[in-house]
């Protein structure tokens, strides 16, 4: 009778140590859900937009990405706690397609960890600071503010890599860094339509993808 006890409690615990309590599959703990909060209705999306995270084959990967927020017109916000402010370093954007479906991915990348945004749909995009309008190719407008956040070092320099607006990708679109201030970083878009839009937080860098449907 003894042998029999012992050899169950052996097996029970071979059972538990088995490794896979809540890790994904390479090993490693399960991605986090994005802490960006749409206002649009759950589940809205546009007819032409893509499902599902995009691939490594656009200008940013998707390792390490959250969930990306729903498709959706409205404004989105996220806030992220970073200190210090995280810096702006690279601004980029290209075309994407996935599924048969085609989108435009704007992407910014920070140094020090992701910040807090807010992303939306404005009349017109202004400079922090000196409120001057931001000149933008597109009748519609779009902007992106991050926070906090500088695109700035100690000295005053700018702290990217790329060049501060581009653009003529399709729609047409353009983008542009409008300045910041007070540990906000302002970025225009134009946009040819309103379009739906959702946002992707990717790490390793920390970066922020803005997707427009179409």
């Amino acid at each position: 009778m003894l042998a029999v006890l012992l050899g169950a409690a052996l097996t029970t615990l071979a059972a538990c140590g088995d490794g896979t309590g809540g890790s994904g599959p390479d090993g490693a703990p399960a991605p986090r859900t994005s802490a960006a909060v749409s206002s649009g209705p759950a589940g809205t999306s546009p007819s032409a937009g893509p499902a599902g995270t995009p691939g490594s084959g656009g200008p940013s990967g998707s390792v390490g990405a959250a969930a990306p927020s729903t498709w959706t017109t409205r404004e989105v916000r996220a806030e992220h706690q970073v200190t210090p402010p995280a810096r702006l370093v690279a601004l980029r954007a290209a075309r994407n397609v996935q599924g048969g479906a085609a989108y435009n991915r704007l992407v910014l990348e920070f140094a020090g960890g992701l910040p807090g945004y807010t992303a939306g749909y404005v009349d017109q995009v202004f400079r922090p600071g000196s409120g001057a309008p931001l000149p933008l190719r597109g009748p519609v407008t779009f902007e992106i503010v991050v926070t906090p956040a500088v695109a700035h070092g100690d000295a005053g320099e700018s702290t990217l890599t790329t060049p501060q607006f581009g653009g003529e990708l399709s729609g047409p679109i353009s983008y542009a860094l409008a300045g910041d201030y007070e540990g906000y970083v302002h970025i225009g878009v134009g946009l040819g339509s309103r379009v739906g839009f959702r946002v992707v937080e990717l790490r390793d860098p920390a970066r922020l993808a803005i997707d427009f449907a179409g």
